[in-house]
């Protein structure tokens, strides 16, 4: 992919929950991407240009009109500014497409898609994208929240496995309220019976929750597992 300096417009905001935000964005120009890819995105914010790094939540077969799924940071800038602003309609810079976990590196027919927290966004790319790829023959997504209530794209996911009986989807909790049926625990509390071996797992989360499913993934020593791994503090 070409890496482009563009400018974009924030056309609708979606408040997924208290602290994630699904912000759109209108390109000057179409960019070609692939899933697992992000922008730098660049904010001029009180005469100071602030940037950061988003990664692409929507699908490939739109490049004009991508799609951010953004966390509250609250020691940060930019997104406590996102927050606190109304911004429909602001004007933002942005350069990309960028980043190597991105859909071309993945080529067995098993691919296991495992999001902590808002990782769940590039997750949400990545599985519509192999969603129409034939050669796959099991996609399995495993999301893991702190609550039912931060349980993001719950209904598109359900929907992909509705009509697919090659892709299956689970979505954990770890603080579950009485009565509830979603599974509770972590993500890795439900990979015991996966066969890693000839398969492609893609983990992003925040980088402890990353490593320890990494780590007990590796643990049952798979034969031809390619892993990709998206981390952050």
């Amino acid at each position: 992919m070409n890496i482009k300096k563009v400018t974009g417009q924030i056309t609708k905001v979606v408040d997924l929950s208290k602290t994630t935000k699904e912000v759109y964005v209108k390109l000057s120009e179409p960019v070609e991407f692939l899933p697992g890819g992000f922008f730098n995105v660049f904010l001029d914010i009180n005469g100071e240009v602030v940037r950061k790094a988003f990664s692409i939540s929507s699908s490939v077969n739109d490049n004009e009109l991508i799609t951010f799924t953004i966390r509250l940071s609250p020691q940060g800038t930019l997104t406590p500014y996102l927050w606190s602003h109304d911004i429909l309609g602001t004007r933002i810079e942005l350069m990309g497409p960028l980043g190597l976990n991105t859909v071309d590196k993945m080529h067995h027919e098993k691919i296991y898609l495992f999001a902590f927290g808002v990782g769940v966004g590039v997750v949400k790319s990545i599985a519509d994208y192999f969603s129409n790829i034939k050669k796959v023959k099991s996609l399995t997504v495993i999301t893991g929240s702190r609550s039912e209530e931060e349980i993001l794209y719950k209904e598109y996911f359900a929907s992909l496995a509705e009509n697919s009986e090659n892709i299956s989807i689970l979505n954990v909790v770890s603080n579950r309220e009485e009565g509830s049926t979603v599974p509770k625990g972590y993500i890795q509390d439900y990979i015991d019976n996966f066969d890693f071996n000839e398969s492609d797992v893609y983990v992003c989360g925040q980088e402890k929750a990353c490593s320890d499913l990494v780590a007990k993934v590796s643990f049952m020593n798979p034969k031809d597992c390619s892993f990709f791994i998206e981390s952050f503090h």
